[in-house]
């Protein structure tokens, strides 16, 4: 049926007006269940990580070595120097009588943010704890560093980060306990 006071070119512009906001209204329809459910299976994922046990959250490590409590707290104090950018930041209590350094160091891990992985920074603090012919080292307090400047600390608690973030950490009690062995060697020169 024509419409007496429109001419047929109005009819056939509304026709089509009408037809493209019903598509209009169905495409957001589409792109608000696909956010949803986006929005739920992102959620859902970062739910399902394993969160490692509090105290997995740790590592300590006992090596027996041939130094005296003295010497291993003083190489141990140069090699924080040596292996850490800014030893003043880095070495919070010194305590010679005792034999204890604590410190904090900063690790990266491979973590994810969204749908991306990402180096992530992890800071730590470190303790050594010194007696003639041995050393003990604990890591703990592992905090990953997130947002874009990384300034948004958070406690390292999926299971899989904390188990990345021990594995970088025993490449430095390793190499710690290497600078130790080799101080020996290197005092007569």
């Amino acid at each position: 049926m024509v419409t007496p006071f429109l001419p047929q070119r109005m009819i056939g512009i509304g026709a089509s007006l009408d037809i493209r906001m019903k598509g209009e209204i169905i495409m957001n329809r589409i792109m608000r269940y696909f956010v949803c459910i986006l929005s739920v299976s992102v959620f859902a994922s970062c739910a399902s990580a394993p969160i490692a046990p509090i105290e997995d959250r740790s590592m300590q490590k006992v090596h027996d070595i041939d130094l005296t409590k003295n010497e291993i707290y003083d190489m141990s104090l140069e090699w924080m120097a040596r292996t850490f950018f800014d030893n003043k930041e880095v070495i919070e209590i010194k305590d010679k009588d005792n034999g204890k350094i604590i410190g904090k160091g900063i690790t990266m891990f491979k973590g994810k943010i969204g749908w991306f992985s990402a180096n992530i920074p992890c800071r730590f603090t470190l303790i050594v704890e010194a007696k003639d012919n041995k050393y003990r080292t604990t890591y703990n307090n592992f905090v990953g560093l997130y947002g874009e400047n990384q300034t948004r600390p958070e406690p390292l608690e999926q299971k899989e980060y904390v188990d990345a973030v021990k594995a970088k950490l025993a490449l430095i009690d390793d190499g710690l306990y290497g600078y130790l062995k080799n101080s020996k060697s290197n005092a007569d020169w």
